[in-house]
């Protein structure tokens, strides 16, 4: 289907994994406390938080265990919006995703009762769009799809109103993200990353790990994985040795065994999935 939506999810997620996905994603945070792990930045939610994804992005939620995490969902693709608009309407609409760059809306409150108004009406017809006894269910929660880009370009707009305060924590967290975006395909250790940053390799590891719920190491083999996958979509000429050296890992096996784990096939067979999708 090329729209999903999930509204008012409150399932608990232990240990959620890095992932990525060719669909655009709004994702709007109602309740809880977390960090959300996105692309380059770390971000500390409040309810309200309005989060644009731009496609194969890496992301993760990093969510305060024992405390409710309530969101709102919606992921789609863009192609769809080209399908349903003409093309100067949803390039329009679709402009705050491809720009901006994944990024958060921290709406006022009347925008967030605009934002929970539309929800609950789309929730409504998202849940009978495969009732017979209404068969124009699913185009009128397209249409309050729509509604939604309109009110997001608008938003948009303006100056992006956010959060700009981090704890002494954040920043440090913050500090290591930017600087393993750009180095991650270069040979790194621990005592490389300390040291780039001023840090004592106890601190760093316990620190990253309290706020984003992962390890150092972890979110860089992760980085370099959808990397990996953005080139295999990028430029499927290249081979799964070239990609493997230009994403920062020095043997191929590792390279191999660890983006089967994450993605679920070899890298030569997503190589190969990729290309007969294109050809398709």
């Amino acid at each position: 289907m090329p729209i999903d939506f999930g509204y008012r999810v409150d399932l608990s997620i232990p240990d959620v994994q890095f992932h990525s996905h060719s669909y655009y994603e709004i994702y709007y945070f109602l309740e809880g406390e977390c960090h959300y792990l996105i692309g380059d930045k770390i971000m500390k939610l409040a309810p309200g938080d309005l989060i644009l994804m731009h496609g194969m992005t890496l992301h993760r939620p990093n969510p305060v265990q024992g405390k409710p995490y309530i969101r709102s969902i919606l992921h789609f693709d863009p192609a769809y919006v080209n399908k349903l608009l003409q093309p100067e309407l949803a390039s329009v609409l679709l402009k705050p995703f491809e720009e901006l760059g994944n990024i958060r809306l921290s709406l006022t409150e009347q925008q967030q009762k605009e934002v929970e108004r539309l929800y609950a009406d789309m929730h409504n017809l998202y849940e009978i769009k495969g009732d017979q006894r209404d068969l124009t269910a699913y185009d009128r929660f397209v249409m309050r799809f729509l509604e939604l880009l309109h009110m997001i370009r608008g938003w948009c707009s303006q100056p992006v109103r956010d959060y700009g305060h981090r704890s002494h924590k954040e920043h440090h967290v913050q500090s290591v993200i930017s600087y393993l975006e750009n180095c991650y395909m270069n040979d790194l250790t621990l005592d490389d990353i300390a040291g780039a940053l001023h840090l004592t390799k106890p601190y760093l590891s316990n620190l990253f790990k309290e706020v984003t719920g992962t390890t150092v190491f972890r979110y860089l083999y992760n980085r370099r994985i959808n990397q990996a996958k953005i080139l295999f979509r990028l430029e499927p000429d290249r081979s799964v040795s070239e990609v493997c050296h230009a994403v920062g890992f020095t043997h191929l096996a590792h390279f191999s065994r660890l983006f089967k784990t994450a993605v679920g096939s070899s890298p030569e067979t997503y190589r190969k999935t990729i290309a007969l999708n294109r050809q398709s």
